[in-house]
């Protein structure tokens, strides 16, 4: 007995002992090890802080970053020193391209245009969408813009005949209608503003204004327009999307562990999938078996539905858990980027009062009609006639990109721009930083002007895919089409009818978490053109 006690003992001591080897090797000696093969080959960068990598020292530059800079002028677009001041300050202590970590995860970090080209426009599955935090991964589903491989294509399949021209069309209308509700709220606090008559002016916030102008479009182009269950959805995702932004800055080893912000999310969650499922459920009642609907939910429901997975092919299916994915990737990815695009398109033309201008001429020209009672939709020949306001948008996208960087992972080692990379490392992709890179973007990179967008995206700059604000190549986003013109649309309508400028409360502090974000808001002063 006793030697059945001691071997049993010695196993539990041995396998132990195998534990603390592998957690030492995967937290300790790896690290360090990488952190030799890359300084061998020149790429240098913040030292490893065990189990917790480099977030101390960027943690601590974002809080100097946030506290001891003040606000820039409302005219100064160099925002990286206090948008990502780890990153910039890394930059210029280590160069182009450098070694961070994420815990013990080692990350290449490069503001070199050619390398980055390389990793976006592989095609091989060589550099994967497979990293993110997992609470983001709730918020967004393992949808079409993570997935990887041939679960992608299959996704992609189903996905991409909602973006269509004639889809298109009808989320036109949708975007048309819902903003002209907005629009009459704006004249209505306009009216009811001290003083009235021509003068007569509104303090309008437009973070909140287009983040509930975009959840209303995005909820009703991916569920429908009359169902009552839509707002449930909203108000589910918007509560993901603010833990999900607390929990960005989060160790990484929080990121697991079942804390009471983790637990919250899980629960929601489940909300979420409830609802979406019953919202499904809905659908397939109220339709004849032989269509689901023309929106994004009846495409996804008639790759789902038991009599579409018993004719159609197996790649033309999906589960029920992958329509739900889809779905909180088109609302969440969707309206966090579309209203973001918004709000800095309103910025800087209320700090560019002439660009303003000349745009609300070209719509004034292009899109004639009563401004009272004619927000109709403008038609898409009249969107490719507004020219102008284009050439703003992509610049808006070129300094104030929503999404700030983005990240991919090496599936097997590889060689990088001539560096070689382990397998697991992150490729952190730098978009606001490449899309400042005077080298490429020329000395006024730093600038706003549209002009540059003249002759189109590919000739505004010295490489034809210099403009990575909805990525490049085969991973590009499934919805930018629709993404401008619901943009393009609400912009078109109110500057028919509004003037704006910013409200002296403002401060010229961008940050990022989920997006790039105005950090107290984005107040405008509106008034109504034709008094």
């Amino acid at each position: 007995m006793a030697v059945v006690v001691a071997v049993q003992q010695l196993l539990v001591a041995l396998a132990v002992a195998a534990l603390l080897l592998v957690v030492w090797w995967r937290l300790a000696w790896r690290p360090r090890a990488v952190a030799r093969a890359f300084e061998r080959q020149g790429v240098r960068g913040p030292g490893y802080t065990f189990l917790a990598g480099s977030l101390p020292e960027a943690k601590r530059l974002l809080m100097a970053g946030r506290i001891g800079v003040p606000p820039l002028d409302a005219a100064c677009h160099d925002i990286m020193p206090i948008l990502l001041p780890q990153f910039h300050r890394w930059v210029a202590d280590y160069g182009r391209t450098f070694l961070f970590w994420i815990g013990p995860i080692p990350a290449v970090f490069s503001t070199d245009l050619q390398l980055i080209k390389q990793v976006l426009t592989d095609r091989t599955g060589l550099y994967q969408k497979d990293f993110m935090i997992p609470v983001l991964k709730f918020l967004f589903g393992n949808g079409v813009i993570l997935i990887n491989g041939d679960d992608w294509k299959r996704h992609r399949k189903v996905v991409l005949p909602a973006f269509n021209h004639e889809k298109i069309k009808s989320m036109s209308a949708v975007t048309a209608e819902v903003t002209k509700q907005m629009m009459q709220q704006w004249s209505e606090q306009i009216h009811q503003s001290e003083g009235g008559g021509k003068e007569a002016a509104a303090e309008v916030d437009m973070i909140d204004a287009f983040n509930d102008l975009t959840a209303k479009i995005n909820g009703r182009v991916a569920f429908g327009t009359s169902h009552e269950d839509v707002e449930e959805v909203v108000v589910l995702m918007r509560a993901m999307q603010k833990l999900a932004t607390a929990a960005t800055l989060d160790a990484p080893i929080l990121w697991y562990l079942p804390t009471r912000r983790n637990l919250h999310v899980r629960r929601l969650n489940k909300q979420l999938k409830n609802k979406i499922m019953y919202i499904m459920q809905a659908r397939l009642a109220s339709k004849d078996e032989a269509k689901c609907g023309d929106d994004l939910l009846g495409l996804l429901l008639e790759a789902w539905t038991p009599q579409r997975r018993g004719s159609g092919g197996a790649g033309e299916t999906l589960t029920a858990d992958e329509v739900i994915d889809e779905c909180k990737t088109f609302f969440a990815a969707g309206q966090e980027t579309t209203a973001t695009l918004l709000i800095w398109a309103m910025f800087l033309l209320a700090v560019h009062p002439e660009w303003q201008h000349k745009v609300r001429e070209e719509i004034l020209r292009e899109f004639p009609g009563d401004a009272d009672s004619g927000e109709a939709a403008p038609t898409a020949d009249v969107l490719a006639q507004l020219k102008l306001l284009h050439m703003v948008l992509l610049e808006t996208s070129r300094l104030y990109p929503p999404i700030v960087y983005i990240q991919r992972r090496a599936a097997v080692d590889v060689e990088l721009g001539g560096i070689k990379v382990p397998q697991g490392t992150v490729i952190s992709i730098p978009i606001a930083m490449l899309h400042r890179d005077k080298e490429v973007w020329g000395p006024d990179a730093d600038e706003f002007n549209p002009m540059r967008f003249e002759h189109g995206a590919t000739k505004a700059a010295k490489d034809p895919k210099a403009l990575l604000s909805f990525s490049l190549g085969p991973r590009v986003c499934t919805g930018q089409s629709f993404g401008i013109v619901e943009v393009q649309v609400a912009m078109a309508m109110i500057l028919r009818k509004f003037s704006f400028s910013l409200s002296p409360k403002y401060v010229h502090k961008p940050k990022y978490l989920l997006s790039l974000t105005p950090k107290r808001g984005m107040p405008l002063i509106l008034r109504n053109i034709d008094g």
